[in-house]
């Protein structure tokens, strides 16, 4: 196939076809923020892990540019690990598009490219494009998310980033065609799913999966493509079996507390790679860490630091069945509470709380006995606060105990808010 026959293929709108790719989906919810910038001059990347839906959020953004924009001037292309060893391939995309589709001068056009971390220099090469001045807007992404957190430098001004997180548990029931009209009545149904979100539901393309042995089978060939190709390709990692290995301990029990030192005598490596090794996982978006909210900010990046997956489904991967993975839940219930709030602060003294977000306590209590949080009251005395939310799985309620206002709350409204 030619290189003008692989971009005509790429770009069906040009003979007025649908674009098949997105034909069952729902738009993402970053789409409507996306589009607030469409008509800016800086380049937009979406950044995030791999298999999140990068590519279906820029064909849902052509798809709305169409009813504005004459079809000839919307230009995409996907680029793939053979193509990005060319060292021209992005001029010659373009040139082709210039004098065979669009037959006049490159301007007022919008420009996809997608996967373009398979390219080396493709920021200095969109950067001399973006200085001409002719109202080209790039639209990039790439499944390698840490290459083009390290290559961005030179767009400095010239580029806004936009992170598309794994679907939230909202997300996750909308792209199902779940509606929410009353939170009370439809309470089974809600648990029910959120049983479903915990095993395959952040990754839009195994949404409707149960078959555990297949959704492990996919989350284990996102994690090797990551930690086996991404991750070298742009750091030095003498051992990717090892990031796999710390991966693994955080998967069995996420919010652990990282004690490097004792993670490098087991692995039989460097306190120093220990630390090299998580920056690199946290970079790629397989984990993410949080802090603990005590000291100065100098202090408190010194301390140890609790680590969650990036999903709650990457968990799958390291589980040997269904069984082994639903008694992780309470596990799982507190990554997941993180990642909703994007959380960036603990607080463990001689009490723990899980999480402290904006000046609030918050406690994940997962199980079917009545939530005990004697001791999180105590932390949030220490902490000089009146307030105290505890995330549950079934109990609800509001109690002032020991002068703080406690609201107990269930996973699933919680998530729904």
């Amino acid at each position: 196939m030619t290189l003008l026959e692989r971009i005509i293929k790429q770009n069906p709108w040009w003979e007025k076809k649908e674009i098949e790719e997105i034909k069952d989906y729902q738009n993402r919810f970053l789409l409507k923020e996306l589009w607030k910038y469409r008509d800016d001059s800086q380049i937009i990347a979406v950044l995030g892990m791999r298999r999140t839906g990068k590519t279906v959020l820029l064909l849902q953004t052509i798809e709305k540019l169409l009813k504005r924009i004459p079809p000839k001037r919307i230009l995409y292309f996907s680029f793939d690990e053979i193509l990005g060893k060319d060292p021209e391939i992005i001029e010659k995309v373009i040139e082709i598009y210039e004098n065979e589709i669009l037959k006049d001068e490159l301007k007022n056009v919008y420009i996809f490219f997608d996967e373009v971390n398979h390219l080396k220099n493709w920021q200095v090469i969109l950067k001399r494009y973006y200085d001409l001045k002719k109202r080209i807007k790039f639209f990039i992404s790439g499944s390698s998310s840490i290459y083009l957190k390290k290559t961005k430098e030179s767009l400095a001004g010239r580029i806004y980033e936009f992170e598309l997180k794994p679907l939230n548990f909202k997300e996750f029931l909308y792209l199902k065609g779940i509606k929410i009209e009353n939170l009370n009545l439809q309470q089974l149904t809600l648990k029910k799913e959120l049983n479903k979100y915990f095993l395959s539901g952040s990754l839009p393309e195994i949404i409707k999966e149960n078959d555990f042995l297949k959704i492990k089978k996919y989350i284990n060939s996102i994690v090797d493509k990551v930690i086996f190709y991404d991750i070298p390709k742009v750091y030095d990692v003498g051992e990717p079996e090892v990031l796999k290995s710390i991966l693994s301990l955080i998967a069995q029990k996420p919010g652990m507390l990282l004690e490097y030192r004792s993670l490098a005598s087991s692995l039989g490596i460097s306190y120093q790679t220990v630390s090299k090794y998580v920056g690199y996982l946290e970079k790629s978006f397989l984990i993410n860490l949080i802090y603990n909210f005590r000291g100065s900010p100098i202090a408190r990046a010194r301390k140890l630091k609790k680590a969650y997956l990036g999903t709650v489904n990457l968990a799958a991967g390291f589980m040997d069945s269904e069984k082994e993975l639903l008694n992780q839940i309470p596990f799982l219930a507190e990554n997941l509470v993180c990642s909703h709030l994007n959380a960036k602060w603990f607080w463990k003294k001689y009490t723990e709380i899980d999480f402290y977000h904006q000046n609030i306590p918050i406690e994940i209590k997962y199980t079917n006995e009545k939530p005990e949080i004697k001791n999180n009251l105590l932390a949030v005395k220490y902490l000089r606060s009146k307030k105290l939310l505890v995330i549950t799985k079934n109990f609800e309620g509001k109690k002032v105990m020991k002068g703080i206002n406690t609201k107990f709350i269930p996973l699933w409204k919680y998530l729904l808010l």
